[in-house]
């Protein structure tokens, strides 16, 4: 079997009833129109690359002009029919995505060993978001007027979340909500020059024809499927390594639909019993993290197995138990505080760059254990490690301890 395909055009063309009578000045100007021709079209560039082989061929075997004629509209016809895929590049899709006033889409957040949520997204210009999961519950947020509401519906209790020392984007604005963020990613993405984005070719996706680019980038690989006719986003996939592995599809967009204003309000509705905190949304330092160690340990009487998401519900499931707080006895505001300063605290440590060679190794230790190393960095261009023990403090170490089981943290 004939393995190379331009062995397999070689003896095709062979056994064509060509004249070649055709003469060489006729065949280099032929040539030169026809590889420019193939240069300046619009085909992809492996589609132009296999039409030059076809012609080079032709111009091997003198076919007359009649005759390349024929044959090159042929096998343009050819490949066109077996390459439908719409030339188009990622950043236009992107720059679609920046321009969309409003959009509504479908969101499923699977982390590992956890059930997957389902959640309704709803983004309108400049600032709002709405989120309403599959349980009733609803989430809506104003970053720029820096407020949240979460809303349970079925026991008619509001939580209100008001954001202070919010960090500015590089821009000098604003923080963004979810919508934003992932728009802004791609931005980033498609202006960066070392980026790795893999075109995927097309495919069917629920009985439309799409077209994929894969983003190898980190923290979040994104994968995003557009309409080839309007350049739009139809479903993005963004993985979240952890741990623990977090993956969140987003599905079903629309854009520039009309929507409801009204449904973006961070007003309380009459009848819902409220509770108000505040969220310290600077930048989590290493002593939050430690006071959120410190938090743990008197609550629990340990550590946590993780600092993770999942290791943060844990904890706020213990604590609710614990406080008595039910569905009829919501959280005062000095307890959602608690609860808040762990997640602020763990984002430090999962924020942490891979260069950092940051690890945990809590889960079996005892508060108070002074020989006990529970947490261990590398700040960036330090030579030595930050070691966080049980007993809360730190010291400066030339290497990281070596504790059987502790867990690498990916951010």
């Amino acid at each position: 079997m004939n393995n190379n395909p331009h062995d397999d055009w070689e003896e095709l063309f062979g056994q064509l009833l060509a004249d070649t009578a055709a003469n060489d000045e006729h065949r280099e100007r032929l040539r030169i129109q026809f590889l420019k021709a193939c240069e300046d079209g619009p085909a992809p560039s492996s589609q132009r690359s296999e039409i030059r082989e076809i012609g080079r061929f032709l111009m091997k075997y003198k076919a007359p002009h009649w005759t390349v004629a024929t044959l090159l509209v042929a096998c343009v016809v050819w490949l066109s029919q077996s390459t439908t895929t719409q030339v188009f590049a990622l950043d236009e899709v992107v720059a679609n995505l920046v321009k969309a006033r409003t959009a509504r889409y479908d969101m499923t957040v699977t982390v590992a060993g956890q059930p997957t949520i389902k959640a309704k997204a709803y983004f309108l210009a400049p600032s709002h978001f709405r989120q309403e999961m599959d349980n009733g519950y609803v989430n809506i947020a104003d970053w720029k007027a820096r407020r949240m509401v979460g809303l349970d519906s079925m026991n008619k209790m509001a939580t209100v979340i008001t954001m202070v020392n919010l960090p500015a984007d590089p821009d000098g604005e604003r923080q963004k909500n979810q919508f934003e963020m992932i728009r802004d990613r791609l931005q980033q993405v498609v202006g960066d020059q070392e980026a790795k984005v893999e075109s995927l070719g097309e495919k069917q996706l629920d009985g439309r024809t799409v077209v994929g680019f894969r983003l190898a980038t980190r923290p979040m690989p994104m994968t995003v499927w557009a309409d080839p006719k309007t350049k739009f986003p139809i479903r993005i996939d963004a993985v979240m390594v952890g741990p623990p592995r977090t993956e969140v599809v987003m599905s079903n967009y629309e854009f520039d639909v009309e929507l409801d204003k009204s449904k973006f309000s961070t007003e309380v509705p009459d009848g819902y019993t409220i509770t108000k905190t505040e969220i310290d949304a600077s930048t989590p330092t290493e002593k939050d993290f430690i006071a959120a160690l410190r938090i743990c340990g008197k609550e629990t009487g340990g550590f946590l197995k993780g600092v993770d998401p999942v290791a943060v519900a844990a904890f706020s499931g213990a604590y609710m138990a614990k406080q008595g707080i039910t569905k009829d006895k919501p959280p005062t505001a000095e307890q959602m505080q608690q609860i808040v300063k762990v997640s602020r605290g763990f984002q430090f440590a999962m924020s942490l760059s891979p260069e950092t060679d940051a690890h945990y190794a809590g889960a079996d230790a005892k508060p108070g254990d002074s020989a006990r190393a529970v947490f261990w960095y590398q700040p960036e261009k330090s030579k030595k490690y930050r070691v966080v023990y049980a007993d809360f403090s730190v010291k400066e170490l030339a290497a990281a301890p070596q504790i059987e089981g502790a867990i690498k943290i990916t951010p």
